[in-house]
């Protein structure tokens, strides 16, 4: 039987498995998360471009954004650490993306592979910031882009409450706060502090937020733009959602990496080491480790 979503970190070997076993689409099906789920879907549509060459969604989970994206790119990545999502998802998907699983912290690919990386719901789940941005930046081709989205402590919510109460945390520090189980919440000055020194530039935002004692009036006038759309530019260019949605462009760097295949942009995500082929596996040439291709899926976890 599916387990609900986790209530607590794993520790720091075992977070990429986070998901696994997890029926996530379940959560995203109830009707308290379809608004925010339509919303999302079409502010990520938005930003993404018409077309483009190579797209890797990291922390993808069953591919729920995968319509956001799947027809615009050449080719399309799908990675998370949980193997029963990556099964979901390929289920959906039926041969139409590569998907691979390991670890946002060493991604098993060369420099510059991408010209698009996404990652969604993912941040409120990392401790090590400048790592994860670090490698998002290291994968993130020239002028290439990223999206991606992250709980705003400093939402217009939590500081009505602290203002009101100081009970909460202060939405004002920059320090990243555990807010409710498996949830961090980041405060915008210390993204746009890490992201800069990552080698993006200052992200614009969207905000991704239903207010649903309007969105049942919005939607009778304009049912085809998600609740929350009107507003989405206000609240991120002023920061006062709970959930941000932001777009940067990677700074200088290497240009896309060519390769007719993902596989030919594959490295050892332990030691950066060359990958040799086999049937059903990929090992390093340098430190040897093997790494399984089990029911189409590349397993990088280390």
């Amino acid at each position: 039987m599916p387990k609900k979503l986790p209530d607590t970190f794993l520790p720091p070997g075992r977070r990429q498995s986070l998901y696994e076993e997890i029926d996530y689409k379940e959560y995203w099906n109830d009707p308290g998360q379809t608004r925010q789920d339509r919303l999302e879907r079409h502010i990520i549509s938005s930003l993404l471009p018409v077309s483009g060459h190579r797209i890797i969604d990291l922390g993808c989970g069953y591919g729920r954004l995968a319509p956001c994206y799947l027809d615009r790119f050449r080719q399309v990545v799908l990675f998370d650490g949980s193997i029963s999502l990556l099964r979901q998802a390929d289920e959906a998907l039926r041969g139409r993306a590569l998907l691979v699983a390991g670890d946002i912290g060493h991604l098993p690919f060369r420099r510059a592979s991408f010209d698009h990386v996404l990652i969604i719901r993912v941040l409120q789940h990392v401790h090590d910031l400048p790592q994860a941005f670090g490698e998002l930046r290291r994968i993130t081709s020239r002028e290439g882009q990223l999206l991606f989205s992250y709980h705003n402590k400093r939402n217009v919510h939590r500081i009505f409450h602290w203002l009101i109460s100081r009970r909460i945390a202060n939405p004002f520090s920059l320090e990243s706060k555990e807010v409710s189980a498996t949830l961090l919440s980041h405060h915008p000055a210390l993204i746009l502090k890490l992201i800069r020194e990552a080698g993006f530039t200052a992200p614009s935002y969207r905000g991704a937020v239903v207010l649903n004692s309007l969105a049942t009036i919005t939607e009778k006038f304009n049912g085809r733009r998600p609740a929350g759309a009107r507003w989405a530019a206000f609240t991120g260019r002023f920061k006062l959602a709970p959930w941000l949605i932001g777009r940067a462009s990677a700074e200088g760097g290497e240009a896309l990496q060519p390769g007719d295949s993902v596989e030919d942009l594959f490295q050892c995500p332990a030691c950066w080491g060359t990958l040799i082929r086999m049937v059903q596996a990929f090992e390093c040439s340098a430190c040897h480790r093997g790494f399984p291709i089990r029911d189409g899926i590349v397993d990088f976890r280390i």
